[in-house]
């Protein structure tokens, strides 16, 4: 009786599962147009976010006219299965797929639209800008080689959009550093080199001004008063807008004050 019940268990089972697929196998070997079929059927599933149905499709157009025209549309839509199905894993697997679009299909029509989406990927995980910025870091990459790749491409105009915001966070992300050595550790000199750095890989930064500021703050923690004036001299210069001008004008006021004073006879 126990056994009985089992086997009706999982036959109940085997029925669901069947019924849950909307795929239904058929063999399209014999059709001359069989591909394009199998193409049109995978695409309509991605359509309908059906995405095991639409990956069901495109492999068995893969596996049954492995040198079709179609192929690669056909690993162009796996790939799109898994980056639009999101989550974690999916994205992972929609990468890899993408990747190997481009190494086996490197002049495929849609080659530009391949390499946005794989750059796009890795912004999709981009942290904000106090989180690790290792995900970002690598969609920069991805998005300078799509750009490189296809400069005339429409994919590089929104990458380009992509490749600024990217670099925003990395600034914001080296600028916070920065001041934490400054505030926190007291760590003048790794604060200089971390605000300098942005200032050099990051000239459109849009808190360029803060880190004048804090360039300024550092040298005179580090003792160095004549080097830090130059720093709030550009930001008194080159944003007249910023909050921190008044700031900025009134050390700099007391610093040349100071200089001009010379040094103390003893």
């Amino acid at each position: 009786m126990k056994s009985f019940t089992l086997a009706a268990i999982f036959a109940c089972l085997a029925l669901l599962v069947s019924c849950g697929s909307k795929t239904t196998v058929r063999d399209f070997s014999s059709d001359g147009r069989g591909d394009q079929m199998l193409l049109d059927l995978g695409q309509n599933q991605l359509e309908e976010k059906h995405w095991d149905d639409a990956r069901g499709y495109f492999q068995q157009l893969i596996d049954t006219f492995p040198r079709s025209q179609y192929v690669g549309d056909a690993r162009v839509g796996i790939a799109d299965s898994y980056f639009y199905q999101k989550g974690v894993g999916n994205i992972i697997l929609s990468i890899a797929e993408y990747r190997d679009v481009l190494t086996f299909f490197p002049n495929h029509p849609r080659a530009d639209y391949v390499q946005y989406q794989i750059a796009y990927a890795y912004y999709r995980q981009k942290h904000s800008s106090d989180r690790d910025q290792d995900p970002t870091r690598t969609a920069v990459e991805e998005l300078e080689k799509l750009i490189d790749l296809y400069p005339s491409s429409p994919y590089s105009e929104t990458g380009r959009e992509l490749l600024a915001d990217c670099n925003e966070t990395l600034a914001d992300h080296e600028y916070r550093i920065g001041r934490f050595y400054i505030k926190v550790r007291k760590h003048c000199r790794g604060s200089i080199a971390r605000l300098k750095g942005v200032l050099e890989n990051y000239p459109n930064f849009s808190r360029t001004d803060e880190v004048y500021w804090a360039l300024g703050e550092a040298h005179v923690m580090c003792g160095a008063p004549m080097q830090a004036m130059p720093y709030y001299k550009q930001l008194i210069d080159n944003y007249p807008s910023s909050d921190r001008k008044d700031d900025a004008e009134k050390r700099l006021g007391a610093l040349q004050a100071k200089a001009d004073e010379g040094p103390k006879i003893p």
